[in-house]
């Protein structure tokens, strides 16, 4: 079970290694890999993404511009809580996007070193450099969603835990991190419990070599200071625990089995979001390499399964496993950045892959030819990937667009809009995920029937005001007057 050598020529116990400035255990390795990460981070075309969606329910609260915009019930704050020192001093999307970024790397970083003693530093930045090339991996960096985060989180509480149960860590260091990972996962999802920490929880409370009652302690710790948040934000904007629980059951997709494995792969390489006609297979000349990334992950794990870390091999690849099949299984659409956290620990698998095959097998020099071309091609086809998806993101995204058009023609605060990312730029309400516009103005003070649709020439923006609103006069014409009587109330029975 103890973690003490990795693939790698050995080096006799009488004779001192030799340690230059780029020994195997350096730790420039990794910092020059998270570097080269930020770079591939601080280029023109992420910087400029405009924000998506979900971006900005994960910001609202947290950000300079005042809007009644809401976080989702099912969600956590802890994404918005990470882009807090920016957002809430300016609205500059190029530093928020700087901000993401350098935060990024950085805790990539981290979280590698957190392997440091299971792995050489130079396998970990290898690791770091296959998971840091990958199109999902980029996009999500710079923006401001839980996934990347909770990735990360789970790539440093995997090697923790090992540590922990291993004693290769001191009590007083690793406790401490293993609490603060676990924070780390759930602040960002409390469903992460279940769907990140699952397999290490089942194994801290069923392996008996596993079963350490002071690391069991200290992930309930951080598990209870995660959903502390979620709780705390339940009673402030929700109406208690069981309000919010019962909101959060309300949100798509329903909680049942889906038949949706095709879909996760079909859309790893994009769109990065596909809830309707997931059909099509985007980027199917990409599928070889995705082919070679599994096949090499798995020889990653044959090659841990008989070294000596093979706990650490095991237990990365069960969790990797544990995440694509709950996502495969439970959510009906495609979304790549939910498998983040199986892409990250597979890139731990299929650093072991390269570095056995180029050092141990009987086939190394054709081995460190096919390495080169599968980090090669992955680098410059992911990158091509991800230009081709930003770019449609900048399309995508016309939030900020379309409201100024909105504003232009005078609409301001008190207004309640359908979409979310219009309604935050213009200052208006928006009912939440799972909540139809019905319910939502129903349950304002001014009841269903003091609100008007506004009807706006040449847009297509459902712009709700109040009754009085000097609006209705100057844009609505006779004939579309009855607006939310021949509408909204219509779907009401009024």
């Amino acid at each position: 079970m103890h973690e003490v050598r990795v693939s790698g020529p050995r080096i006799p116990a009488t004779q001192p290694a030799k340690r230059g400035l780029l020994h195997r255990d350096s730790l420039l390795w990794l910092a020059l890999v998270c570097l080269a990460f930020l770079a591939a981070e601080l280029t023109p075309a992420l910087l400029r993404m405009p924000l998506g969606a979900d971006e900005i329910t994960y910001i609202a609260r947290t950000s300079v511009r005042s809007s009644p915009i809401g976080l989702p019930p099912v969600h956590g704050q802890g994404a918005g809580l990470l882009a807090a020192p920016v957002t809430l001093l300016t609205t500059s999307l190029l530093a928020l996007r700087i901000w993401m970024s350098v935060l990024s790397a950085v805790c990539l970083f981290l979280a590698l070193l957190c392997w440091r003693g299971l792995r050489p530093v130079w396998l970990l930045a290898l690791a770091g450099l296959v998971l840091g090339s990958l199109a999902i991996t980029q996009n999500s960096g710079v923006q401001v969603y839980p996934d990347w985060w909770g990735a990360l989180g789970l790539l440093a509480l995997t090697a923790l835990f090992l540590h922990g149960v291993n004693g290769t860590m001191r009590n007083r260091l690793v406790l401490p991190l293993i609490a603060l990972a676990s924070f780390v996962i759930v602040v960002m999802r409390p469903q992460n419990v279940i769907f990140l920490m699952g397999p290490i929880v089942i194994g801290a409370l069923v392996l008996r070599g596993w079963r350490k009652p002071k690391i069991i302690a200290a992930m309930g710790l951080g598990i209870a200071f995660g959903f502390l948040e979620w709780l705390i934000g339940a009673y402030l904007w929700f109406g208690g625990l069981g309000n919010r629980i019962h909101l959060a059951g309300q949100e798509p997709p329903a909680l049942r089995l889906y038949p949706a494995l095709g879909t996760q792969l079909r859309y790893l390489n994009g769109p990065w979001y596909c809830s309707i006609d997931c059909n099509t297979w985007a980027t199917p000349q990409e599928t070889p390499w995705w082919i070679a990334f599994l096949a090499i992950a798995l020889l990653g794990l044959w090659a841990g399964w008989h070294a000596a870390q093979r706990a650490s091999s095991m237990l990365a690849a069960v969790t990797a496993l544990w995440v694509f099949l709950l996502y495969a299984f439970l959510v009906p659409f495609g979304a790549p950045r939910y498998l983040l956290p199986t892409l990250a620990l597979m890139a731990i698998l299929i650093a072991d892959g390269i570095v056995w095959a180029v050092t141990e097998s009987r086939w190394r020099k054709p081995a460190i030819v096919a390495t080169c071309v599968f980090l090669v091609s992955g680098l410059v086809t992911q990158r091509l990937i991800l230009q081709g998806q930003v770019s449609y993101q900048r399309y995508a995204r016309q939030f900020q667009l379309q409201a100024d058009q909105v504003m232009r023609v005078g609409v301001k605060p008190p207004c309640v809009m359908e979409s979310t990312s219009i309604a935050w730029y213009t200052g208006c309400s928006s009912p939440q995920t799972g909540t139809g516009i019905v319910q939502f103005l129903a349950d304002t003070p001014q009841g269903l029937k003091d609100w008007r649709l506004l009807q706006l020439p040449g847009l297509t923006i459902a712009v709700y005001v109040p009754l009085n609103s000097p609006l209705l006069k100057i844009h609505n014409t006779t004939a579309a007057r009855n607006d939310v009587t021949n509408g909204v109330l219509a779907q009401t029975g009024y």
